[in-house]
């Protein structure tokens, strides 16, 4: 497949092997004993969300891989295809967004005007969250910052369709950027619910921007 083309990421299915070769994906290669070679992951499912406004789409494949879970989110604007790929934080447990708010973790949001009486399915995301990362062997703390599109509100749905989870889901992506020399200097925010629900689950991830010349893809 053109890997530059958006019609050809739409087409990509569970089941499809796509080999990453990014200068993290080799050194992984390297330490597993692999030799100096990308490494090929099987797709497991692909989630397809579609702005409201239809302004883009982002398709977020998780990877099945035995060490590690990867996913890879493939940004389409018009014509244009931007890779990314993740993994979930460590340490930063994913949640429906109330107990998350019951466990302290208000500072992912913009502070609401009485921190004691708020509604939490208003609360926008924060302007900046910070992450301590390893870096050069030691324990470093990153800024990141929203980027310059926000929150974005997108229909979602997810092949094979997960047990117990409704065919349609709404999402919000918020993507976050650091300026610092750190390895991982993307953060991502991914929150799922169905549609007139007050519950959600709230997801986050870590990782890089790669580029499409590091990737092959086998389809089925």
């Amino acid at each position: 497949m053109d890997q530059s083309l958006p019609a050809d990421w739409l087409s990509v299915k569970p089941g499809s092997i796509i080999t990453i070769s990014d200068a993290q994906g080799i050194q992984d290669s390297m330490r597993r004993g692999l030799g100096v070679k990308g490494i090929d992951y099987v797709v497991k499912s692909v989630a397809r969300m579609n702005h409201l406004d239809r302004l883009s789409t982002h398709l977020f494949f998780t990877l099945n891989d035995a060490e590690q879970a990867l996913y890879l989110l493939i940004k389409i604007v018009d014509d244009l295809v931007d890779p990314y790929l993740y993994f979930a934080v460590p340490g930063l447990a994913a949640g429906a967004r109330r107990e998350l708010l019951d466990a302290g973790m208000l500072w992912l949001f913009q502070q609401p005007p009485d921190p004691d009486n708020y509604d939490p399915a208003s609360l926008r995301y924060s302007l900046t969250v910070r992450q301590t990362v390893e870096k050069d062997g030691r324990q470093t703390e990153v800024l990141y910052n929203l980027k310059e599109q926000g929150e974005l509100q997108c229909d979602y749905r997810e092949t094979p369709v997960p047990s117990g989870m409704p065919d349609a889901l709404l999402a919000t992506i918020v993507e976050y950027r650091t300026a610092q020399p750190v390895e991982n200097r993307e953060f991502l925010i991914l929150e799922t619910g169905a549609q007139r629900s007050t519950r959600s689950y709230v997801q986050f991830f870590l990782g890089c921007a790669i580029k499409l010349s590091e990737m092959d893809v086998l389809g089925v």
